[in-house]
């Protein structure tokens, strides 16, 4: 989802917090009083089963907002992978600004329809997807949202390989191994622990489709 700065001035009461490194920025169960908006740094949402599995639903980035949509209380656990700059708003604040200016309504909805839309994309993956397509996918999204050109330029990959593998479903020796195929095949470098390069997006844009060179 998106940032609000077509809000403008609507909410005023906005605040920023800064959190370390594994920080909560809130926890299940809580009631949603405030949503949060990324300035600085990456936050993750998960789910812990009684069994002790995690799955993550979704990584946020600046820009986007975590804590929207979730209802009355928040459905899952948010916490930040880096230090984190995060802009605090006020649910009350938020109700205000769409009583006096309705269109804030229909922008509300559009940033839902997103949210909607990135999760059912999220489901295809999980279910329909291999291994190395969904890494593939997971790294074109990664690149997404830095900036063009990206072909041979270090991009950030701020999240650890089981925070990827417990995202796209699958064991961190799968994303190692994985990973490990796409450099061998020149598809891409990991020059560090905290990034990654794409040497060749047509190439990669194939395997995130389907599953070529796995002979």
């Amino acid at each position: 989802m998106r940032q609000m700065s077509w809000m403008g001035s609507a909410i005023d009461r906005d605040s920023v917090r800064t959190f370390a490194p594994f920080s909560p920025i809130f926890h299940e169960g809580d009631s949603t009083a405030e949503f949060f908006e990324i300035v600085q740094g990456v936050a993750r949402s998960y789910k812990i089963f009684p069994d002790g599995r995690r799955q993550i639903i979704a990584f946020a980035f600046p820009g986007d907002i975590v804590g929207f949509g979730h209802g009355s209380t928040y459905r899952f656990d948010c916490d930040v992978i880096e230090k984190t700059h995060v802009k605090v708003i006020p649910r009350s604040s938020l109700l205000l600004a769409m009583r006096n200016r309705p269109e804030l309504s229909e922008k509300l909805l559009d940033m839902a329809a997103e949210a909607v839309a990135g999760m059912q994309d999220h489901s295809i993956l999980l279910c329909r997807k291999s291994a190395i397509e969904r890494i593939a996918s997971f790294l074109l999204r990664m690149a997404s949202r830095q900036s063009a050109p990206v072909v041979g330029k270090r991009l950030s990959l701020p999240m650890c390989r089981v925070d990827i593998a417990d995202f796209l479903g699958l064991t961190i020796e799968t994303v190692s191994r994985s990973l490990t195929k796409m450099r061998t095949m020149r598809v891409i470098d990991l020059p560090d622990r905290g990034g990654f390069v794409i040497r060749d997006l047509v190439k990669l844009l194939l395997l995130a489709e389907s599953e070529i060179g796995s002979a």
